[in-house]
């Protein structure tokens, strides 16, 4: 992921005439009432009936136990959400173009080593393989960071599969191939061309008629939106606090990186068929959860992102595209699956948090965010106060305000925290939680932080029992001018500085402005994304560069095309 992301991965977001001809569902199989009324609580909390919404799809060893919709398929007509509603499925597409390679591997069509040269003689890319391509190891520039491509008219254009590659074919390499890794639609757009050359289909007329149709998966498929398509949900983004219709995007862009629209039935038939060795042999899907080399430390092998769920292998990928955010999850030791489609592109709710914690209730390992809070005594809450150490350039404070405890990891974003008994914490709207830790005397000294379904914590002493707090200056015309100009992040990533209304805004590539404020002449802040920028001044003369301290990183950034 690029750095500075503050609402979704790109395709990583219709007019709805009614329901006919639309899936039908199959017969399921009862969960426990107590299942089942964990499940709704958590679903209905997290979407309002009069709100964008999702469907959601649980099912165990090849039965469904859980399906239900929520919210609204169209604000604008008065639809409610089902269980039979078509949404695009974003980047989950990148699974069912990973397995249509893998089949035509299996089919001796083409192998993983192949050169991309070899389909596509005419891209400058002469050592990349299939291989690179699967696992964003390639190097090559994903299109969707090119600075306003995903914002501007060039994503509403349609485009040939030949028009599309044309867009970043000539842009610099991000890297050498199997150097490094990044997330890279690119890379996915260049499969689709390879499986049309090497089927004589569309990349997406391939995957339904060799993949989806002999597994019985009817209602997945590549529908623009000049098609009629009964029971399409429409799209939502977020504007001045309330939904508003997503921005307009032609789904030629997307190509085989993201264009997929299904229904979350549809999505839990396709993982229990590519799971049961319905889709492609058993060597190849275990290639499609197996990182290796550069993409190890991301888990990410061919359309399939590999992690943990309390201690089981988990399974995953999501998706974002305007209007929609998507995640799809399965634990192979219970053949479990989750799939949660939203038609609504925001921040909150995550939908991989969401499957994550249905996931987590039905092996019955609750998160700690299931569990409701307590109160807490003046003095119980002054203990929880002060800074603790993580590593030795890693902080992370805990202060409290209004009577809310506030948890800041060094100048990162601030989240809410809410105390659930025994000292235990958890944040609000996530998987993530710390315990306490305390001495003999009942001091506390640390504690232990979990990340999402992690089992193991990563520990902070307690150095602190007070908190510095950063306030908020206001710059000059002159000083502002000083620090506006174009950063480079990464190679064909930039971070643009410019005065906005309230003061400074930056923008990086491929992504939306964002307000900073000010907490010294040389040093900016914006609290969402938990994104610190330092700059690099001397005397009366303009910044000569930048660091960005975000996540834990430190990433020093030039000044550019001055």
């Amino acid at each position: 992921m690029n750095p500075l992301k503050s609402i979704t991965t790109a395709w990583g977001s219709a007019l709805l005439l009614g329901l006919t001809a639309c899936a039908s569902v199959p017969e399921k199989e009862s969960s426990t009432t107590i299942e089942a009324s964990a499940f709704q609580a958590v679903l209905e909390k997290t979407y309002q009936t009069d709100a964008p919404g999702a469907t959601v799809v649980v099912s165990r060893d090849g039965k469904v136990i859980f399906s239900e919709a929520y919210g609204m398929a169209d604000l604008e007509m008065g639809v409610g959400m089902s269980e039979e509603h078509t949404l695009r499925i974003a980047s989950v597409t990148k699974q069912y173009a990973a397995a249509a390679i893998l089949l035509l591997a299996e089919e001796g069509k083409l192998s993983l080593d192949d050169p991309l040269t070899r389909f596509l003689p005419d891209f400058p890319a002469d050592d990349v393989t299939i291989h690179h391509l699967l696992n964003h190891t390639s190097g090559i520039a994903s299109y969707t960071s090119i600075p306003g491509y995903f914002t501007d008219e060039r994503i509403r254009r349609e485009v040939s599969t030949d028009e599309l590659i044309a867009v970043f074919a000539d842009i610099e390499d991000d890297f050498a191939p199997g150097e490094s890794w990044r997330y890279n639609n690119s890379g996915y757009v260049l499969l689709g061309a390879i499986i049309e050359k090497v089927s004589g289909q569309t990349w997406n007329a391939y995957i339904q008629e060799r993949l989806l149709k002999p597994a019985g998966i009817e209602h997945t498929g590549y529908y623009p939106d000049e098609q009629v398509l009964a029971g399409r949900a429409r799209g939502y983004q977020m504007a001045d606090n309330k939904p508003v219709n997503a921005p307009w995007i032609s789904m030629t862009q997307p190509h085989a990186a993201g264009a997929l629209s299904s229904t979350a039935l549809d999505v839990d038939r396709w993982q229990r068929a590519l799971h049961g060795g319905k889709i492609i042999s058993q060597e190849m899907l275990e290639k499609m959860y197996s990182p290796d080399e550069a993409a190890s430390e991301a888990g990410y092998g061919y359309g399939l992102m590999r992690g943990s769920l309390h201690e089981q292998l988990m399974l995953h990928h999501g998706g974002g595209i305007h209007g929609f955010n998507t995640h799809a999850l399965w634990l192979p030791e219970e053949k479990l699956s989750v799939v949660v489609l939203s038609n609504y592109a925001g921040l909150e709710p995550r939908p991989g948090d969401v499957a994550q914690r249905l996931a987590a209730l039905a092996i019955n390992k609750p998160f700690p965010i299931e569990l409701p809070t307590v109160q807490l005594s003046d003095v119980a809450l002054k203990e929880v106060i002060g800074v603790y150490q993580i590593n030795e350039n890693t902080t992370r404070s805990l202060r409290v305000v209004d009577g809310e405890i506030i948890s800041q990891r060094d100048s990162g974003a601030e989240f809410k925290v809410r105390p659930v008994g025994d000292d235990r914490f958890v944040f609000l709207n996530s998987l993530s939680s710390f315990q306490l830790k305390r001495d003999g005397q009942g001091k506390v000294t640390g504690l232990d932080f979990y990340q999402g379904g992690e089992s193991n914590p990563e520990y902070a002493e307690k150095i602190s029992d007070t908190v510095e707090v950063l306030m908020e200056v206001e710059l000059s015309p002159t000083q502002m001018e000083r620090l506006v100009g174009d950063y480079q992040i990464q190679p064909n990533f930039i971070l643009s500085i410019r005065r906005g209304e309230k003061g400074l805004t930056g923008q990086a590539t491929g992504q939306p402005a964002i307000d900073f404020i000010a907490y010294s002449e040389n040093m900016l802040h914006n609290k969402q994304i938990g994104a610190k920028l330092e700059f690099d001044l001397e005397e009366d003369q303009p910044a000569s560069g930048l660091t960005l301290h975000q996540g834990g990183q430190k990433i020093p950034a030039p000044r550019v095309n001055d």
